[in-house]
């Protein structure tokens, strides 16, 4: 027997059928892949921290004969491993390059070109990655500021007092109450790998670009406060570190 439009609204009535929520499927596999896109893109961020990390501790272990060479050898191999890593690897292991001349055992992925479900997987976990860059730095801000609170509070016994310390040496006291030394290279790298991933991807993704700028305004904001509230007086550098940069900077703009 045919039902009646009244009988068909009242069982629909309020996004149910029968009593069961007609979009739950839809909300549960939309929140599923949201999480597992936000959670690889964490992920790649955090990868590229323990890389930047061991690429430090290498550099620091061949050792060069001036401390601006070091920085300038840190700040290319950083940014090369983090650039491979980011952009690179993440595309080739989602590639389908099974009709291509060349194929080797990482390109086996079911992505062949870069169609509509390659920018709601792999384009979706470069633009978090990317919008992470945008407040990893006050989230680094933060941190170290809580460090640096906790650590002054348990030298003076969580005490008010300014004139009581645990120190033994001055030394000691020094090392608590002043800023740590300021690095120039793996934020060169970071600048890099950010400016190079946006125009690698960005005319597929234009969204990237005004992520780009804000990641740039937001750290240049944040290191010129820490310059002068938070660091020591940094070292006197040449112009070898900041020249390579601005080369490698352009050099992403003739990709």
């Amino acid at each position: 027997m045919a039902q009646s439009d009244d009988d068909y609204v009242g069982k629909v009535y309020g996004g149910r059928t029968d009593g069961v929520a007609i979009c739950d499927e839809y909300d549960s596999k939309v929140g599923t892949v949201y999480l597992w896109t936000s959670a690889l893109s964490y992920l790649l961020i955090g990868i590229n921290y323990i890389l930047r990390t061991v690429c430090i501790m290498l550099v620091d272990w061949i050792g060069y004969s001036t401390e601006t060479v070091r920085l300038s050898k840190t700040t290319t191999v950083t940014f090369i491993v983090q650039y491979f890593n980011s952009a690179f690897l993440l595309l080739m292991v989602n590639a389908n390059m099974s009709e291509q001349p060349v194929t080797f055992w990482l390109t086996t992925g079911s992505l062949p070109d870069f169609n509509t479900a390659w920018f709601r997987s792999v384009g979706d976990i470069i633009v978090l990655a990317m919008v992470f860059n945008i407040y990893y730095p006050i989230l680094e801000v933060l941190g170290y500021w809580g460090l640096r609170i906790l650590f002054r509070c348990l030298d003076r016994g969580c005490k008010l007092k300014s004139d009581t310390t645990k120190s033994t040496s001055i030394q000691g006291y020094i090392s608590i109450y002043q800023g740590p030394l300021y690095f120039m290279h793996y934020k060169y790298s970071s600048i890099l790998t950010i400016a190079y991933i946006t125009f690698m991807y960005g005319f597929g993704m234009p969204v990237l670009f005004p992520i780009a700028g804000l990641s740039f305004l937001v750290l240049y904001v944040v290191e010129k406060f820490m310059l002068f509230y938070g660091h020591i007086t940094p070292p006197m550098y040449d112009e070898r570190l900041s020249q390579d940069c601005l080369l490698y900077t352009s050099d992403a703009a003739d990709e």
